[in-house]
């Protein structure tokens, strides 16, 4: 997975060195604050996840302070919730009972693939600041469950291979000279699609997000 990420990032500096100044490249560490939700009032929350997205973006700059932004990250996310009735869960290792009023851990891995729209400002002494607003479609990769004493669980089985959210964040580049910047920000992203697969309830997440990164 690790190589077809890599492969996709000399895609997209190619890409980059073709359209020259209007396409910036860059590098972003994301560390990640991971919650779930429930619609149903016998599954609550329980403890937040911390999580990471690692990857690269892509802006195409369609004007000199409007941009399209996508690129390609692994997003880890999770998080812990309580089921009052139980549950049974559908995993590797075959189904597994949970009983009434124990708690069970997500750990979903995705590849991620925004699509956005950035405004910036034009450059305030060696800093621009920015906002963006779009789209988050994700691929599961893989989901591991945590519950009583099982640590690790493998549960594909369990989540969706499809996830879709929406983000909002706000950031400031610092100019290191010629095109180079580093930037800092903080995002918000919610999903709105059903994490699992089973149909008594509806699983969401919220996420809160410090980017840090590099652009080229």
């Amino acid at each position: 997975m690790f190589r077809k990420i890599y492969m996709i990032s000399f895609l997209f500096l190619a890409t980059s060195s073709t359209f020259g100044q209007k396409v910036k490249f860059g590098i972003l560490i994301d560390p990640t604050i991971t919650w779930l939700r429930s619609d149903v009032s016998d599954v609550t929350r329980d403890k937040a996840h911390l999580g990471i997205d690692v990857g690269m973006s892509i802006d195409y700059f369609f004007s000199e302070n409007y941009a399209f932004v996508t690129g390609i990250s692994m997003f880890n996310m999770g998080g812990t919730l309580k089921y009052d009735k139980g549950i049974t869960l559908r995993t590797k290792e075959g189904n597994m009972t949970v009983e009434q009023g124990r708690k069970v851990k997500y750990n979903v891995q995705y590849v991620k693939i925004p699509l956005a729209l950035k405004f910036k400002t034009n450059e305030i002494g060696h800093i621009t600041y920015s906002a963006n607003l779009g789209i988050d479609p994700m691929i599961r990769v893989s989901t591991k469950i945590d519950f009583d004493d099982f640590k690790g669980i493998k549960g594909n089985k369990e989540t969706k291979l499809i996830n879709l959210g929406w983000h909002f964040g706000l950031g400031a580049h610092y100019s290191l000279g010629d095109e180079t910047a580093i930037f800092g920000g903080l995002s918000f992203m919610n999903t709105f699609i059903d994490l699992t697969k089973p149909s008594h309830d509806h699983i969401t997440s919220n996420n809160v997000m410090l980017r840090i990164g590099v652009l080229f």
